[in-house]
């Protein structure tokens, strides 16, 4: 952290900000979209089973939609986070300085290259 001056994380913390109100307002519209009159007119004449599966089929569908940029916006808060504590830029897993063009093209990222395609071997590999 010592190597980034006050300048560039202000820009840091803006670039995170701004990130942050895109994807809240992306959420919203997808919510808005997707669980919208339809939504509400069907949850109030939900009668039966059939009715209360339809309900259910339909919030889970929306929510595994949303479920990347709520992913995400936690990602944005903890590197938020970590520019108030000092340690943004360093890696989670090993602790060495995260490469300044990774920091630039994902901001929000915790890990370093290295730790980060460890971090999905081993994802692909519980998930066979």
């Amino acid at each position: 952290m010592a190597l980034m001056d006050a300048e560039k994380i202000t820009q840091l913390r803006e670039k995170l900000l701004e990130r942050k109100r895109k994807l809240w307002r992306e959420v919203k519209g997808q919510i808005k979209t997707g669980l919208g009159e339809s939504y509400q007119d069907l949850l109030e004449t939900a009668r039966d089973e059939e009715d209360q599966a339809q309900v259910n089929l339909l919030e889970e569908t929306q929510f595994s939609l949303i479920e990347p940029k709520r992913q995400e916006l936690v990602a944005i808060e903890e590197a938020l986070q970590r520019l108030e504590n000092g340690t943004y830029g360093e890696c989670e897993g090993c602790g060495k300085l995260i490469e300044p063009r990774r920091l630039e093209i994902m901001p929000e990222t915790a890990l370093c290259r290295d730790c980060q395609s460890q971090k999905e071997k081993i994802a692909k590999a519980s998930s066979r």
